[in-house]
């Protein structure tokens, strides 16, 4: 029994670690700035365009369900999910324009991306290989898999796009340097 306590309190230090250096980048420095402020930057960002995502599939929902009716199930669906997902994605890449860290979208939509893979494993593993979880699969089909994959397609063909159009720009080298490191 005391190599069980030993190896379960092993398995609880190892968990608290690997949570204090997750949590870790979401603190503060002493100077009051964030450790890691991309990861928190991308994070809320993430949160926004859940919400935007939300609001677009509620608004199609609402507005073009009347319009649809008279086609089948599945093509009414798809015509919803894919005008959604198309309205909301470029809202949400809309962004990239005017912020200056490009990564700032491209990180949203990839936490986007971690949380549907996390909500995917975790009723795989509630639900194991049942009906259930083939119905889950439908819901996932038609609400988080479209905006999901669409946001993040077009965020990745930004970033790209801009990364090729990137000039270098050499910054000037600061006049105390000149002084401490003589060639």
């Amino acid at each position: 029994m005391s190599n069980g306590r030993t190896e379960q309190q092993l398995k609880r230090e190892r968990q608290s670690e690997r949570a204090e250096r997750f949590w870790s980048a979401f603190r503060f420095t002493e100077n009051g700035k964030p450790k890691s402020s991309l990861i928190v930057y991308t994070f809320s960002l993430s949160l926004v365009y859940a919400a935007v995502y939300f609001l677009f599939y509620e608004g199609a929902i609402r507005l073009l369900t009347g319009l649809t009716a008279s086609l089948p199930a599945w093509a009414g669906n798809a015509f919803i999910a894919l005008t959604a997902s198309a309205a909301g994605a470029a809202v949400c890449c809309l962004p990239h324009r005017f912020f200056r860290d490009k990564r700032l979208v491209l990180g949203g939509h990839l936490w986007l991306c971690l949380y549907a893979l996390a909500v995917l494993v975790t009723m795989l593993i509630l639900l194991g290989f049942s009906e259930a979880f083939a119905s889950f699969l439908t819901f996932f089909a038609w609400f988080l898999l479209p905006p999901t994959a669409l946001g993040t397609v077009l965020a990745v063909l930004l970033f790209s796009h801009n990364k090729e159009n990137a000039i270098p720009v050499k910054e000037p080298e600061p006049e105390w340097k000149k002084y401490t490191e003589r060639r």
